[in-house]
């Protein structure tokens, strides 16, 4: 086995670098670059940027020179496990096509830690420094475009709005597109900006200081509880690898968390999120979603405990749990917590990857201190977000590990190099072969572009169809086509308005469907069972518009017998007591009399555009779905009603679908 050129080896790994350097930046550094590498020609940067590292990687492997150096067994398995098991769980995943593509970023990352550990065994000590500086330079970069884009954002506010309390609301979502992003990044590039600004001299140690001042204002401008638990881990964890003396840890450890403690209290979005809840006080979204997540993960984990459902599978296997959680997002792109959401999507076999790359870490904290406690902060932050999906993550914390990973005592050999040359061709050649896109959001989307032309009917339904049977877990095919079918076959309608409250209980419209439905199969009980309790579920509905319809109208008397029922049913137990929603049903009683009754006046008419669907689906060339179904509000409605009305949402999934079961019977 002969030698690669070392010339020829050293410029093709350079250009590959820069190449991967260069696709990092332009998906970090632009805005909403967390969704916009979906969409082309970003898909190709990112494809770019995840196949640099694997092709560094197998160059690299070129050489058979003595200095060839791989990680110590324990890190070399544990990288393996992280890297190497999304494939093999997306391999096993329902959802393979999506998956695999999704398990191309581990994989790259994987690849990226072994290149970089190999570089930095010759010369280590120059190219630690250079590493650090370039670490640093990163940081600086990050900060300096996050500030900037969020002060270009403020800048357009008028003047009331910008020196008013409501513009700490106004999170800073810049540049990757969400707060919570905003504040991983602050958390990783903080600590390498406080070092450099400690260890240099001159304008370069004014400057750091300067960036990392800003880097904690970006911090507090996230509005992000997570983040501030995170900083005052990343101090404790940067004082303890520091060594000073127990004293000095406990003064300026106690000075840190109480820094980080201000700013959660002077943020006032945080501050409210962080205070004792009134209980009379509707549920904060945030918490409720966060809370359904935790539900939903464990029981996706515990469904598929070995592999998962498949790396990026969270948005394709959340609809399955959704019935069974007290409320939330319809759909979710991750569980918002790091854990948790490899346990749901890797299994017991991508945990243990993450656990040990975290203990092994923890472990060898000497190599670099700087490193460790990066990674200790943003660890504890990764308990509150998942966002190793994007390639800044993932990118930067394998280079952290392989600051930190010890070299193993002799150079590797010759089987061990092929290996691993091999499993790394092996997984890139099954991802390229059969990796894809989901193709039923293509589907659903021509689907809702036929429905508007009544000669393409047949093809809108035939999509549908088709799109539901590669994955019937869609409640916006079920529900679209049951609008579809309403009319010539209201018995299937019926069927799909069903399986939609299924998938979604809350779903605004889709009692009033099946209540369409079975009005058209002549069945007046139950078609006003089913609009009373879309008025319980949306109490907006109330005083709709399609109130005056005559045959809704002629409705109206059983449909407020069964509302009063309905409301009357919820009988709270100590688990499922909530003063707030006890509250709402009995507000909600007290308005069965106005059912049906519409103010004169024009109405709101419009169809519910879901916003988030394409970047959900991994796919943001698709334009945003917009439903079939017609909304028609009274906009003087909730102005008369002396209590505000509770929000989409506002009774517990579990107990609509009791009321579903119990007031809408599965017909003989």
């Amino acid at each position: 086995m002969r030698s690669a050129p070392p010339a020829f080896l050293s410029l093709s790994l350079r250009v590959i670098a820069c190449i991967g350097l260069a696709g990092l930046a332009l998906l970090t550094l632009g805005e909403n670059g967390a969704a916009r590498m979906f969409a082309t020609p970003w898909t190709g940067v990112l494809a770019a940027t995840v196949i640099a590292p694997v092709l560094g990687w197998l160059l690299r492997l070129v050489r058979v020179s003595g200095d060839f150096r791989l990680p110590a067994a324990p890190w070399l398995g544990a990288v393996f496990v992280f890297g190497f098991a999304p494939v093999l769980s997306a391999l096993a995943s329902p959802y393979r096509g999506p998956s695999l593509l999704a398990a191309a970023l581990p994989l790259g990352a994987a690849c990226l830690f072994l290149t970089v550990h190999d570089w930095l065994q010759a010369d280590e000590a120059r190219r630690r420094a250079g590493l650090a500086r370039l670490l640093t330079v990163g940081a600086a970069l990050v900060t300096l475009a996050s500030a900037g884009i969020w002060a270009r954002s403020l800048a357009t506010l008028d003047t009331a709005t910008l020196f008013s309390p409501t513009v700490f609301f106004m999170r800073n979502p810049h540049p990757l597109g969400h707060a919570n992003y905003t504040a991983g990044l602050t958390l990783l590039a903080l600590p390498w900006l406080a070092w450099f600004a400690w260890s240099s001299r001159g304008w370069q140690r004014g400057l750091a200081a300067a960036c990392a001042a800003l880097a904690l204002l970006n911090l507090f401008a996230s509005g992000s509880r997570g983040g501030l638990l995170g900083l005052a881990a990343l101090a404790v964890a940067g004082l303890a690898v520091a060594r000073v003396g127990w004293k000095r840890f406990l003064l300026i450890g106690g000075a840190a968390v109480m820094l980080a403690g201000s700013l959660a209290l002077a943020n006032p979005r945080v501050r409210s999120l962080l205070g004792p809840a009134d209980p009379a006080a509707a549920p904060n979204i945030s918490s409720v979603q966060r809370g359904a997540m935790i539900q939903a993960g464990l029981r996706m984990g515990a469904d598929r405990p070995l592999l998962g459902w498949g790396p990026g599978a969270t948005p394709l296997a959340y609809p399955r749990y959704r019935h069974a959680l007290d409320g939330g997002a319809e759909n979710v792109l991750q569980l918002h917590n790091t854990p948790l959401h490899l346990w749901a999507e890797n299994g017991g076999l991508g945990l243990l990857g993450a656990g040990l790359l975290a203990a092994l870490a923890a472990l060898n904290w000497r190599r670099s201190p700087v490193a460790a406690a990066t990674l200790a902060g943003y660890g504890v932050f990764a308990l509150t977000d998942f966002q190793l999906d994007v390639p800044v993550f993932a990118a930067a914390v394998a280079v952290l590990a392989a600051l930190l990973a010890k070299p193993a005592p002799t150079t590797a050999s010759t089987a061990l190099r092929l290996g691993t040359g091999l499993g790394a061709v092996a997984a890139t050649g099954i991802i390229i072969l059969l990796g894809q896109r989901d193709p039923t959001p293509v589907m659903n989307l021509e689907a809702l572009r036929c429905a508007h032309d009544p000669a393409q009917h047949a093809r809108a339904v035939a999509l549908l169809n088709e799109s539901l049977a590669l994955n019937p877990d869609q409640e916006i095919a079920h529900f679209n086509l049951g609008w579809l079918l309403l009319v010539p076959e209201p018995a299937k309608a019926e069927a799909h308005f069903r399986a939609a409250a299924r998938l979604v209980p809350d779903k605004g419209g889709v009692y009033f469907g099946l209540g369409l439905a079975r009005l058209n199969q002549g069945d007046r009980t139950g078609a006003a069972r089913a609009v009373a309790l879309e008025c319980v579920n949306e109490p907006r509905f109330l005083a709709s518009p399609w109130w005056t319809v005559p045959e809704i109208a002629a409705l109206r008397g059983p449909a407020a017998k069964e509302y009063e029922r309905l409301l009357a049913a919820w009988i709270p137990t100590p688990k499922t007591s909530n003063p707030w929603v006890n509250r709402q049903v009995a507000l909600l009683r007290t308005l069965a009399a106005r059912l049906g009754q519409v103010s004169p006046g024009p109405e709101v008419n419009y169809r519910r555009e879901r916003i988030g669907y394409p970047v959900l689906m991994r796919n943001a060339d698709l334009p945003p779905a917009v439903d079939l179904y017609d909304v028609r509000e009274d906009p003087r409605f909730p102005e008369t009603v002396p209590f505000p009305l509770p929000p989409k949402g506002w009774l517990p999934s579990p107990h609509l679908l009791k009321l579903l079961d119990e007031a809408v019977p599965v017909r003989q």
